[in-house]
Formats: structure tokens, sequence, C-alpha cells
């Protein structure tokens, strides 16, 4: 096997991790699988919902991406993030206001959220050349009907909410800023790309939706495309999407075409995907959007595990996640 960056294939999870789990538990009511954003345990009645997330791609704004990718996981549920732990790993020499910055980051970002910091660890390790947020989220909910990513159905609406690739625009803008100045970005572009970090949770969002969808999935690595298979394999479904109509910004646009890069393959947390009954999309779009958020359809789920978009009149299958744009970007920089 080739050299992989970002998310472990499909195939070594389901032979490998899925099969080293530990011992059963009868309280475990959604666990490990492809797409599956976070777990859920049952306590006396009580679902409790718990995502861990590790930030490996990012150098700036390390703590509120940090908190943003875990907390949204949580969110998918229906459940509201509460409760935060934070593990730092950090290269030695890492100097004390750095690590006071990235913890300042995810401190105002957890208040803004209204999530308390609970616990975690951090440590200085040579094996690492950059620090690695990782947080582990947890929230619960009385919901009777869980809110998963496998809960597509055929026939429902697909609905995208944002834009593609938010979360990479931020990171590449920041952390590839002199690149990308070099090479024709206007400064204006790069400015208000560097801002789309405050854009990067979507816990409102989802927790709007939560009453009319049939399942949420947070597109990270591998982007929109990655997201949408995920939801189709999670379902045991298929798919058909016109990828022209998934939304994505004017900075977007621009630092793709400058880097080659696939805005649709390009890490997109910042953006929710949702599966809606076609009588209830209209209903959950104006609710959105009354709130000042955008929501688009983008296509429907099918029968059979056929996956397809269309793009300016041709197909393109949809049958894998593919490897995430940013790493590409990054190690060419």
């Amino acid at each position: 096997m080739g050299k992989i960056l970002g998310k472990v294939p499909p195939e070594i999870l389901e032979q490998i991790v899925f099969k080293n789990l530990g011992a059963k538990n009868r309280r475990v009511l959604v666990g490990p699988g492809i797409g599956v954003d976070n777990t859920v345990i049952s306590l006396n009645g009580i679902k409790i919902v718990v995502s861990s997330d590790p930030v490996t791609g990012a150098r700036e704004n390390l703590g509120r991406i940090g908190v943003d990718v875990s907390t949204n996981d949580v969110a998918t549920s229906g459940a509201k993030p509460e409760f935060l732990l934070v593990s730092l790993i950090l290269p030695p020499g890492t100097r004390e206001e750095s690590i006071e910055r990235i913890m300042r980051q995810a401190s105002l970002e957890a208040w803004r959220l209204g999530v308390c910091i609970v616990g975690g660890h951090t440590e200085y390790a040579h094996i690492v050349e950059n620090p690695i947020f990782v947080g582990t989220a947890i929230g619960w909910t009385k919901r009777r009907k869980l809110i998963t990513s496998s809960g597509a159905k055929p026939g429902e609406e697909i609905v995208i909410i944002g834009e593609a690739g938010v979360e990479g625009t931020s990171i590449l803008a920041l952390d590839m800023r002199r690149k990308l100045k070099s090479m024709g970005v206007p400064t204006t572009i790069l400015k208000r790309a560097s801002m789309l970090v405050k854009s990067i949770s979507i816990v409102k969002q989802a927790l709007i939706a939560a009453d009319y969808v049939s399942a949420m999935h947070d597109p990270t690595e591998g982007g929109v495309l990655g997201g949408i298979y995920e939801i189709c394999e999670a379902s045991s479904t298929g798919c058909l999407v016109n990828l022209s109509s998934i939304p994505v910004r004017k900075e977007t646009r621009i630092i793709c075409e400058k880097l080659d890069l696939d805005p649709l393959k390009l890490i997109s947390s910042g953006s929710l995907l949702a599966t809606v009954k076609r009588d209830k999309s209209d209903k959950l779009i104006e609710k959105l959007r009354a709130r000042g958020f955008k929501a688009t359809v983008i296509g429907r789920i099918t029968r059979g595990r056929r996956r397809v978009g269309i793009l300016e009149g041709k197909e393109v299958t949809i049958d894998e996640p593919p490897q995430d744009e940013l790493w590409k970007a990054l190690s060419k920089s």
C-alpha cells in the first residue's frame, strides 16, 4: 500500500480496526462504523453522545478548530455538546506562549458554544513536528429517535447546509498565505478566507435540523464528496447528486484553482449534510434561512448502491472516500 495521509481507508477499518473492539456492552446503541460521527451510550434512559477527533492539518487557530470539529460530531445526533476533554501532543521545545494561544482559542470557542472543558492530557513528544489537538466531546439527549449518519432512506432529498471546503479554505489561507500571495491571490481574498474559521461550527444548524432529518453527517476529511459517500455507505444506499448545485464560496474557488485542488474533496467542517423526506425539506430550508443559514437541495438518496454525481452533463462515480485535497496542498508547501 502506498503512503496515505488522513483517514485510514474503509477496508482497513472493517478488516482490522472494527474487529478489535474489546468487550461487548448492551448499553452501546451506536458503535463504530464507516461514516459514523459519534458513539451513543444508553444510561438510565438518557442517551450519552461522545465523539473524539484529532486536528493534524492546521497550525493557526488549532484550538478553535479542535473544539469545533469534535463538538460538531455530537451535534449531528441532535444532542447539544456540553463537555470536552482536550489532549495536546506537542513537539519538544514548544514555547509556553504557543500552548497558551492554543488553549485560549479552545477556551473562547468552548465558552461561545456553552461547552465546559473538563479534562484531558498534555505532553511533549519527539514523534510530532507540529502540535496535535485531540478533542473528545460529550453531550446527551432524551430524543426517542436516534439521529445518525445511517438513517438515510431511498427517495429522500440530500440537503447541504453551508458551503463546501470552508475549513480547508481557512486553513490554506492562513498556513499557506505567503505561497498563495506569491501566486497572485489578492490580499482581500486571503483575509476573507482566513476569517472562515469563524464558520466551522455547525452546532446551531444541526440542532435546528434535528427535528426534520432522517440522517445527518459532518463532512470532514474527503470533503463533501467524502461525506456523501459515507452517508450512503452507512445507510447501505445509493445516491444521485447534482455536483454543480453544491455551493462553493468565491474564496474557495480562487484558492483551489491556484493550488489545483477540487473544492468538493477539501475538508469541509462548516457544512452539514442531511437527508430529509421530500415533504419536510422545504420547511427545513425555510427554518434555516430564517436563522441566517444557507441550505440547498443537491440530490436524492436512491435504492441499491450506485452512487453517482452529475457534473456538466457527465457522470462522476462516488465509489470511495477521496483522500482530502488539504494533504495534497500541504505536502507541496
